[in-house]
């Protein structure tokens, strides 16, 4: 999908940008171009193996969900990326420490993926804040999404979510039975991500 001014931009990242943010890149962009939402998916390192495809396991993985792997080509994460992004979902703290380190700006509209997963869904679910989580009539999707964000990150912290987030688990030289349990994960959360940006 070609990006536009006011497509939503999301960017994944994870260590070497071959396994992980990766397969959440093209399972997120396959939900939305399937809704035809305004949305941008893009991936990065903040150790990029520069110019390699995503592994074999992690494709497989995919496959096994149902999803079609695309071509990939790694590549750092930079403070350009991060600038262009309206929302940025790290695989882990770690990763989310670092971009903060890379574009400090970039630490008001980044989350964890878990934590992010967590926090729209008990703002969606409960009435005190689920009307604000729904496109109201005059706004543009883009405008939805980068408004939600907003409220996302003045809330974050604020309400309980039930659990502490959690890291994605890094897969790379485990078993296919790792990468399958990552995949299932990331699946679970990409979903919540698509009933949000579809409200």
């Amino acid at each position: 999908m070609k990006a536009s001014e006011t497509d939503f931009k999301v960017v994944f990242v994870c260590t070497g940008n071959i396994c992980r943010s990766p397969m959440a890149e093209q399972m997120l962009r396959q939900e939305v171009t399937k809704k035809k939402l305004p949305v941008t998916v893009s991936s990065a390192g903040v150790m990029a193996m520069t110019g390699d495809p995503m592994t074999t396991e992690s494709a497989n993985a995919m496959a096994n969900r149902g999803f079609q792997p695309e071509p990939h080509v790694s590549q750092d994460l930079t403070a350009d990326i991060l600038a262009e992004a309206d929302l940025v979902l790290a695989m882990t703290l770690d990763h989310r420490s670092e971009l903060a380190r890379i574009h400090p700006r970039a630490s008001r509209y980044s989350f964890t993926f878990d934590e992010f997963a967590r926090l729209v869904s008990y703002l969606r679910e409960n009435p005190e804040f689920s009307g604000e989580f729904k496109k109201k009539p005059k706004e543009t999707r883009g405008e939805y999404l980068k408004r939600t964000i907003a409220e996302a990150v003045l809330l974050r912290g604020m309400v309980p979510t039930s659990e502490d987030p959690r890291d994605v688990t890094d897969p790379y030289g485990e078993s296919i039975e790792i990468y399958l349990e990552v995949a299932e994960h990331i699946n679970g959360m990409t979903n919540v991500l698509v009933d949000w940006m579809d409200a």
